[in-house]
């Protein structure tokens, strides 16, 4: 498609009839009009719209229906005549020419009281040099055969007006549109299926003659309801995709704010743990004090009684004592041993009898009277000091266990000064910064959604998978039971073929749309990286939808946008859908298995290179030519004077627009 010229009559500030023509030549492929704001660049723009599919988007301050010009308006009023404004567009496509002419006429009721009449939709083409009128009702079917208004808003484009190309709720079908892939998922929408009664397969499947056959009633009804859980189950599918696709642009940019914000997350984990830290150490000075006071408490008698042993340890030393008695033995044992008559040795005793004395053992046994106690105080002495030595053995195991305790104390006293010293650092550094730990719980709940969603997806998958069983089995029943009259017959061979048909245009659409999003993602990167000198990537997901990636700590994580930025990528995506479709057009449809439909658009653009700087304009600049077949723009002299170094060689049509008033600009070739 080429846009050779238009004609403006009284629309909005073109007073009169002002004709623009377009350059179509491959080399000089360029058309620039120059005007700074308010002159009229924008009204041009939308008189294209407006022209084509009788829409035109003007601000709401500015009395955006009223299309006819202000000065015509003034000086019309009372008359009570009629004024009419019209756009014309002269047009090639696929050799063809068309002339699209739309007409709105306003009368006059009452003094500056204007009413619009509907709009005339014209449109003519030429054929071996004779113009001929295209029937009556098929204007609007012929124009979206030539530019489809669902793609118009990417090749009618506003820079200013559209901030970020990629958010467009219409995206994924325009892009298909552009691609050709339309017509075949048109051709599957016609064919569709046998729940849907208004499509081919479904019209067919209603004309099979059931017979009452209430198996096949049951069987047809399964299929319906197994259907329509599929249909829900896609759905729920869809859902989910959508909202994995906000959860994963959430954890982005919650990724982002925690490695912006790495130390100060680093220090608040930090503190979180120090806090642990010292709870924990001054649980263990409470257990420690405890423990301290139960063993000097267990032990204080012999504490405190410790002098006093050291005194009768002092005198004891010093005391010369007889300790020649046996070491608890008393009176009472050796008396029995006496009666018994024998030694524990097993020396018998024989005790004294008619005046004898006994002898000698009896003798022995009767000295150590002698030495017990009471009857000897050297024994009980020798006692005494040993158990005294027991006694300061274990104070000085006492005096180690409190000095081992009271250092383990001084130790949690030492610990828990430093950590809340540590802590009071911390604090200092990140005072007045967000607290990480929110969003880092926020990482963790988006995780956890996350794969609460990807576990919804397997599992309606799954369910998917059993509906598809179950409307197998139901069809087998079905195409028995209704196979029985020739008709019937014939209906299920077309029904077989049909949806044969339907799952190879699936299969194909399927693998024909992923190599021209893949084809289209290479494309887009490739014009990124010329007109932005960044360490960035371009990634499209299945809804088309365009986002940023860098690299950072080697990882390729989600990157934020500028306004200039966002240009750069709303062009680099509109020039690569141009690009691609050029290509498709260039090349024909001999090799295609499928007939897709191709053609290449113009791109015409208001205010191209709005906030964007000098070198991203002259980046633009050069990529723009190459990859439409014609580019209309409407630049600003500032921004053009970059432009032009790089693209005056491709320019075949310049003109100026001159602003009169605020109600009449004219243009200037």
């Amino acid at each position: 498609m080429l846009i050779k010229s238009i004609v403006m009559n009284n629309f909005r500030q073109f007073k009169g009839k002002q004709k623009l023509e377009f350059s179509t030549d491959s080399d000089k492929n360029v058309t620039v009009l120059l005007g700074d704001n308010t002159f009229g660049k924008t009204t041009i723009l939308q008189a294209f719209n407006w022209c084509l599919y009788g829409v035109a988007d003007f601000p709401k301050d500015s009395n955006p229906d009223f299309l006819l010009n202000l000065e015509v308006a003034n000086e019309q009023a009372g008359l009570q005549q009629k004024c009419e404004v019209s756009v014309e567009l002269i047009l090639e496509h696929k050799d063809t020419e068309y002339i699209v002419l739309r007409k709105q006429a306003y009368i006059d009721r009452a003094y500056g009281s204007w009413n619009a009449l509907n709009s005339q939709l014209l449109v003519s083409y030429k054929e071996n040099g004779i113009t001929k009128q295209v029937r009556e009702g098929e204007e609007k079917n012929i124009i979206n055969a030539i530019l489809p208004q669902s793609l118009s808003g990417y090749f009618f484009f506003d820079t200013e007006r559209v901030s970020d190309i990629s958010t467009r709720k219409d995206l994924s079908e325009a892009v298909r549109g552009l691609l050709g892939l339309a017509a075949v998922g048109n051709a599957r929408k016609h064919l569709g299926a046998r729940t849907q009664k208004a499509t081919a397969i479904g019209q067919w499947n209603g004309s099979l003659d059931l017979a009452g056959d209430e198996r096949a009633k049951e069987a047809q009804e399964t299929i319906s309801r197994e259907t329509d859980k599929i249909e829900t189950l896609k759905s729920e599918i869809e859902n989910a995709e959508r909202e994995l696709e906000n959860l994963n642009n959430q954890k982005e940019k919650i990724a982002e704010i925690l490695r912006d914000n790495q130390s100060t997350a680093e220090l608040q984990r930090q503190k979180q743990t120090l806090e642990e830290t010292l709870e924990k150490e001054k649980k263990e000075l409470e257990d420690a004090n405890k423990n301290f006071l139960r063993f000097f408490s267990s032990n204080a008698v012999s504490y405190l009684a410790l002098p006093l042993v050291d005194q009768a340890q002092e005198v004891l030393v010093n005391a010369h004592v007889d300790d020649r008695g046996i070491r608890d033995m008393t009176e009472a044992s050796i008396r029995d041993i006496i009666k018994r008559g024998r030694c524990i040795c097993g020396a018998q005793i024989v005790e004294p009898e008619n005046g004898s004395l006994g002898n000698d053992a009896y003798q022995h046994i009767i000295d150590e009277l002698n030495y017990g106690l009471p009857a000897h105080l050297g024994t009980a002495i020798m006692s005494f000091k040993e158990l005294m030595d027991t006694e300061c053995r274990n104070m000085v195991h006492f005096y180690q266990t409190i000095e081992q305790m009271y250092k383990n104390i001084q130790k949690h006293r030492d610990t828990i000064a430093k950590i809340e010293d540590d802590i009071a650092r911390i604090e200092e550094s990140i005072f007045g910064k967000e607290n990480m730990s929110s969003y880092e719980a926020d990482m963790n709940r988006i995780k956890a959604d996350i794969k609460r969603m990807h576990d919804k997806k397997e599992r309606c998958n799954r369910d998917i998978g059993a509906c598809e069983s179950a409307i197998d089995s139901a069809q087998k029943v079905y195409d028995g039971l209704v196979s029985a009259s020739d008709r019937n017959k014939r209906l299920i061979i077309y029904l077989a073929y049909a949806e044969r048909i339907c799952k190879w245009i699936d299969d194909t659409y399927a693998e024909k749309e992923l190599e021209m999003r893949s084809r289209l993602q290479d494309k887009v990167n490739n014009i990124f990286a010329r007109m932005y000198h960044g360490e960035r990537r371009v990634q499209i997901d299945n809804q088309y939808h365009v986002t940023l990636f860098a690299q950072m700590n080697g990882k390729e994580v989600i990157t934020g946008e500028s306004e200039g930025l966002k240009r750069v990528k709303n062009f680099a995506f509109i020039a690569g859908l141009v690009d691609l479709a050029k290509e498709k057009a260039s090349l024909g449809k001999k090799s295609e298995t499928i007939t897709w439909d191709n053609e290449a658009y113009p791109l015409v653009m208001d205010a191209p290179f709005s906030n964007a700087d000098e070198t991203h304009i002259k980046n633009i600049s050069g990529v723009l030519p190459e990859v439409a077949n014609q580019v209309i723009m409407f630049v600003m002299e500032k921004d053009w004077q970059y432009a032009q170094s790089v693209m005056d060689v491709r320019v075949g049509k310049y003109c100026t627009l001159k602003k009169y008033s605020e109600s009449h600009t004219e243009i200037e070739s």
